[in-house]
């Protein structure tokens, strides 16, 4: 029933058209209305069509000299089922893809491969091939695959994220509960949704039906072209409820390029931490809601203090682009080149009109998380590495507790976290502040070091962390 909703639309919109029609002077209004609705159905078919053999099944098993962990698809429980009636269990996980290169270059969500095991990719006629290289970058939830195809193969193109408006037609193809070259049809819903739980990148949200599988899997318009890869939806039930999001292609293809090219995706750094405008001050600077940022105090030696960014500071545009939010700036700004001369349209209390700031912005430090580097507190070895759970943290100094929305003294500040593990699975990632760990307060690193010598390896533990100056409770699981 999901699938036909929309032409259940069209054929609503074709019934109204052919009751407005005479009003118009057409002669045959329902002869018209019908039209309408073989023309959409058509175009449907045909973009399924044509897309439909580029978009990829991934499955990720276990190797051959390994146990399945009992309880690991529970998530999935029968979809694993085959027709036979039995399960496999070698399944770790199962998602899409998209090919975008003749070559066999795949690009889906990282999420979807993150887990160790032998990566399997299936096109639509059944044709299978090993991956030779993986290529990921977890901050986008973005991951590049390149197959041993030694042939051409189908591909699909990029559209300009940018250029799509709300109502816009879109198909989203994959295959959710594993069932393979799934067409769902829905409209762009809205742009540049924030995410809870997604630290980078703004994200398209849609109602064409998306469900665990279609993850990585292409969102196209009605020319075939890549809008935006699959990713999440908000759902209370954990199945499709009519709210899907996609990252946007402009922001897929230039991680997919720096993947490519460099290994590992290289975000620009301005060094001038912001937040957002309160409605009461928007209105007192003569400024729409929702426009602009205003500057904390800029990092030492950064290219904010380079180019003559200052405290308070409200800045409005980055290279001509309005900015709505604190994080669609720092997605402008760590999407920019490092080679090019950037500007910034900016507001200052005690200037008349608006200045125009040129940067020359840098590639974004090492384990930078909002912390000026100046401070030099690894060189200085004032930092705890923690294997067991994956963590680098570092004390929290009175102007980080501050950027961070954190009380001076309450806890320690994570630094980096190594993908894969405790903590990273827990949800910890780079500049949260950790509270406690398992309950316990980590206010000094020496307090962190004691809480988790008392954590058993066995055994699940919490962390408890300022993420965005919300405070949350997160759970890792036991060590594998």
């Amino acid at each position: 029933m999901k699938h036909i909703r929309p032409f259940l639309l069209l054929l609503t919109g074709a019934f109204l058209l052919a009751s407005l029609a005479p009003a118009f002077g057409a002669e045959t209004p329902a002869l018209e209305g019908a039209g309408v609705v073989k023309a959409m159905s058509e175009a449907f078919q045909a973009t399924s069509k044509a897309v439909i053999p580029s978009v990829v099944k991934i499955v990720v098993r276990l190797g051959s000299d390994e146990k399945p962990a009992a309880g690991k698809l529970d998530l999935f429980g029968d979809f694993f089922t085959d027709f036979s009636g039995e399960k496999d269990r070698s399944v770790r996980s199962v998602g899409s893809g998209v090919l975008v290169n003749p070559s066999g270059v795949v690009l889906t969500n990282h999420h979807v491969i993150e887990d160790e095991g032998t990566i399997t990719v299936e096109l639509y006629d059944g044709r299978r091939f090993g991956v030779t290289s993986v290529k990921k970058d977890p901050l986008s939830d973005l991951a590049v695959l390149t197959l041993d195809a030694g042939q051409e193969l189908p591909y699909l193109e990029f559209a300009d994220s940018d250029a799509l408006e709300i109502g816009d037609w879109v198909l989203a193809i994959g295959t959710p509960f594993m069932l393979e070259s799934s067409v769902s049809a829905g409209i762009i819903s809205a742009k540049k949704r924030l995410l809870h739980d997604k630290e980078w990148g703004s994200y398209l949200q849609t109602d064409a039906a998306i469900n665990p599988g279609n993850s990585g899997g292409p969102l196209v318009d009605l020319s075939g072209r890549i809008v935006g890869i699959n990713t999440a939806i908000a759902s209370v039930s954990g199945g499709y409820q009519g709210i899907g999001f996609a990252i946007p292609s402009n922001t897929a293809r230039w991680v997919m390029k720096q993947l490519i090219e460099k290994g590992k995706v290289e975000r620009a750094f301005l060094g001038a931490p912001g937040t957002a405008l309160s409605y009461e001050e928007a209105q007192s600077l003569g400024l729409p809601p929702r426009v602009g940022v205003k500057t904390d105090t800029p990092y030492k030696n950064s290219p904010a203090v380079k180019a003559g960014v200052r405290t308070g500071d409200i800045i409005l545009e980055f290279d001509g682009k309005t900015i709505d939010s604190p994080e669609t700036f720092r997605t402008m700004v760590e999407c920019a080149d490092v080679d090019e001369v950037h500007t910034l349209t900016v507001l200052r209390k005690g200037e008349s009109g608006r200045l125009t700031l040129s940067v020359k912005l840098e590639i974004r430090p090492e384990g930078y998380v909002g912390v000026p580097q100046t401070e030099n507190l690894v060189e200085q070895g004032k930092h705890h590495a923690d294997p067991k759970f994956g963590l680098m943290l570092i004390p929290m100094t009175d102007s980080a507790a501050q950027r961070l929305g954190a009380e001076p003294g309450s806890g320690v500040v994570v630094l980096s976290v190594t993908p894969g593990g405790r903590a990273y699975r827990a949800g910890v990632r780079d500049g949260m502040v950790l509270l406690k760990l398992n309950g316990a307060p980590t206010p000094t690193l020496d307090a962190y070091r004691a809480a988790a010598e008392a954590v058993p390896s066995d055994a699940p533990c919490e962390f408890e962390v300022i993420v965005k100056k919300e405070t949350r409770t997160l759970t890792a699981p036991a060590a594998k």
